[in-house]
């Protein structure tokens, strides 16, 4: 039980499914499977941006340019589409893209020593700028047929690009949790100095996080734009900040160091869920954010009360084993 509270994953699962229940109480159509499996199909793209994101936050850095990289994206994806490129070639043009702002965001701060939050702020209006610039400030529409068919596509009633997101994110989590090299996230995040000490390669573990976290808010952007079938100059306005909040809701901290791709992902789906139970209670979609940001601070909160709780309760068995080795001792 004590490892159960102690898991930021496992109480944001626990409320997701209460209020899942509820809602279903509620509105029985919400306990439709079909209901179900649109919650997770909405989701993609902030449980992507957000898994790019977690890497930032595990190396104490913050990224709030991954949603301006996941709309550049798209724009690079829908205006290769539309002058004749297949669509594998579009799709290697803006997952390249993506990557490419992370480099460029990873330079920045890992070599320029510019602070995360002024290089990211910078770029996002960058990214912004030129996604217009490229755009002439029109949505880009029409997108061929091609792009939107694996929506069309799905194993036991699952869409496509789900199945692909669970795989991602089965891999990012045997990665992180398997592979030394990936440790290296967590161990510059808990400790810079002491990683640098020790000999790893502090600089270019940051670098890569914000290169990754370009990368997976490109195949974010490939995602939505699959789904929605065109490029509005707003795409993924906003998700630098869910993904934030996702990530820290997941129990990924951001003093950085802790935190899971599972726990980023669900945080993700939380929040994306919280959307769809307000739309089924039939509550105005104006209150969405300000549900889900008392959400957020609930769960942070309780959770807060809890592990301190159980550092007490720890702390007092240790002096109570200690007090009773020394009453024993001859």
């Amino acid at each position: 039980m004590k490892r159960f509270l102690r898991s930021r994953e496992a109480l944001v699962t626990l409320l997701l499914v209460l209020l899942i229940g509820a809602t279903g109480l509620f509105n029985p159509n919400f306990f439709k499977f079909d209901s179900i499996v649109e919650i997770f199909n909405a989701s993609l793209t902030l449980v992507l941006i957000s898994l790019g994101e977690m890497f930032v936050i595990l190396t104490r850095g913050i990224d709030v340019s991954v949603g301006a990289i996941a709309g550049l994206s798209a724009v690079v994806l829908g205006t290769t589409l539309n002058l004749g490129w297949p669509v594998g070639f579009a799709v290697l043009a803006a997952v390249i893209t993506g990557t490419l702002a992370g480099v460029f965001n990873a330079f920045g701060v890992t070599f320029l020593r510019v602070p995360p939050i002024i290089m990211t702020l910078g770029t996002l209006g960058i990214y912004r700028g030129l996604m217009r610039i490229i755009t002439g400030g029109s949505w880009i529409e029409n997108l061929p047929q091609n792009i939107k068919e694996p929506n069309l596509w799905g194993f036991l009633g699952v869409p496509f690009f789900v199945w692909v997101t669970l795989a991602l994110l089965a891999l990012t989590a045997y990665v992180t949790l398997r592979i030394r090299v990936a440790r290296y996230f967590y161990a510059v995040g808990d400790n810079e100095q002491g990683a640098f000490l020790l000999g790893l390669p502090v600089r270019w573990t940051q670098f890569a996080a914000y290169t990754l976290a370009g990368s997976f808010a490109a195949l974010a952007a490939v995602v939505f734009t699959s789904q929605i079938g065109f490029v509005s100059m707003n795409a993924a306005d906003g998700f630098e900040l869910k993904a934030i909040a996702a990530n820290v809701l997941g129990g990924v901290s951001l003093t950085g160091g802790v935190g899971t791709p599972l726990g980023a992902a669900v945080g993700a789906l939380f929040l994306t869920a919280v959307h769809s139970m307000l739309i089924f209670l039939g509550v105005p979609g104006i209150w969405d954010n300000a549900f889900a940001g008392a959400i957020l601070l609930a769960v942070v909160y309780v959770d807060y009360r809890v592990r301190q709780a159980l550092e007490v309760q720890r702390r007092q068995a240790r002096i109570r084993g200690e007090t009773h080795h020394q009453g024993g001792a001859p």
